[in-house]
């Protein structure tokens, strides 16, 4: 069995590397620094049986890696791996389709039997964490559907956009011409429904991950 673990701190994709790979789980573990490693792994190797996915990664826009993920691949379970347990966070995670969300604190133990339950087939888990709240908006749903439609060169430049950077930028970033930027923009904006860049942006922000209150999001 094939995981990655997704997640921009080599300390902890160590840790649950090893998790993974010393307990019955047994899986082969790749690693992704940030969305654009993801994308790699998937695009070399096909996707994993199982992916740990980080909220905060660079390249991502709130739930957009996971929406991108759950739209292209739904019968590969995703979890939720974060310090931002947030009520409402870790809803619109399970609404927009993760099989399960961890806090980052939960013990060894609780990950191990959360991970084997989403491997045998469970959906819908949240060990210890609350999701009496409100869920995913539609708008923000028909978004992560339209995000999940885009080539992961497309995925890249929707993000660069969220982050604010033109088209030579972006161009220069992914090494391309600056032509080419623009055609996949056009592309982008029709998937989303949109026609500029702010129309675009403020879209995607429909994907926004709720700020912890009470941890850490260093972590």
């Amino acid at each position: 069995m094939k995981c990655v673990i997704a997640d921009d701190h080599p300390l902890f994709r160590e840790a649950l590397s090893m998790l993974i790979s010393g307990n019955p789980i047994g899986a082969q573990v790749i690693h992704a620094e940030n969305v654009a490693e993801l994308h790699k792994s998937v695009e070399q190797d096909g996707a994993p049986d199982l992916l740990l996915l980080d909220l905060h990664m660079p390249g991502a826009t709130g739930f957009s890696a996971l929406g991108w993920f759950v739209g292209n691949y739904p019968d590969k379970p995703v979890v939720i791996v974060s310090a931002n347990t947030h009520a409402e966070t870790v809803r619109r995670a399970i609404d927009h389709g993760a099989a399960a969300f961890l806090s980052k604190s939960s013990s060894t133990d609780t990950m191990v039997q959360c991970i084997e339950q989403v491997l045998a087939g469970e959906r819908g888990l949240h060990p210890g964490l609350d999701i009496s709240v409100n869920g995913a908006s539609l708008q923000a749903l028909d978004v992560a559907d339209a995000l999940a439609s885009l080539t992961p060169q497309q995925f890249r430049v929707a993000s660069m956009l969220v982050e604010g950077l033109l088209n030579k930028q972006i161009a220069y970033e992914l090494g391309v011409k600056e032509a080419t930027i623009k055609a996949h923009m056009t592309e982008v904006f029709r998937k989303l429904g949109v026609q500029s860049r702010t129309q675009a942006v403020l879209a995607i922000g429909n994907l926004t991950v709720t700020p912890a209150q009470d941890t850490q999001q260093a972590l």
